[in-house]
């Protein structure tokens, strides 16, 4: 076991959680979820590697996530992020990081994000009720172009866009 090296992850839907095993299994190191990591379990690794969704245009949990490791003796915190965005969408992923991370932070912390998708069955009242507005808001907007419209559509139902192949960048990066 990779000693060096924990996952911690906060998973709703599950997607979280499904990468962080496969990065786990990958890199044979500890995983553990984010309601039960403390302090000092981080401070007996040097990365901490946190996952999360992205929700409403932040990192669910990365506030308190990165408040324990700087309590913790840890070297370095990287951070996944997964969601129902199409990988390809890069301003959108990268408006999202700018969200999360002041401009230092985020030429200081290194992050990643993985494409997942949406569970409706699994999501919290409040989410489904939130996405379900934004779907109305999706139908009733004229002129959507080719984007906008496979969006629209793809939203209204649970989908799983997810592979494996999307954990390598953050492989390789903990591998050089």
């Amino acid at each position: 076991m990779n000693k060096k090296i924990m996952i911690v992850y906060k998973s709703v839907t599950g997607f979280t959680k499904e990468y962080a095993e496969m990065i786990a299994k990958e890199m044979n190191c500890s995983l553990i979820d984010f309601k039960n990591v403390t302090v000092q379990m981080m401070s007996n690794v040097d990365i901490v590697i946190f996952g999360s969704r992205m929700h409403a245009g932040t990192v669910d949990g990365l506030k308190k996530a990165r408040k324990l490791f700087m309590q913790s003796k840890a070297s370095q915190f990287i951070v996944f992020a997964t969601g129902a965005m199409p990988n390809e969408e890069k301003d959108t992923i990268n408006e999202m990081w700018k969200n999360n991370f002041s401009s230092a932070k985020l030429q200081d912390i290194p992050h990643f994000y993985m494409q997942s998708g949406l569970r409706y069955e699994r999501m919290p009242f409040s989410d489904k009720m939130m996405m379900k507005v934004f779907c109305m808001m999706m139908k009733k907007k004229k002129n959507k172009d080719e984007k906008e419209q496979y969006f629209a559509d793809i939203i209204t139902k649970s989908y799983d866009i997810s592979s494996k192949s999307y954990i390598m960048p953050l492989i390789e990066f903990l591998k050089t």
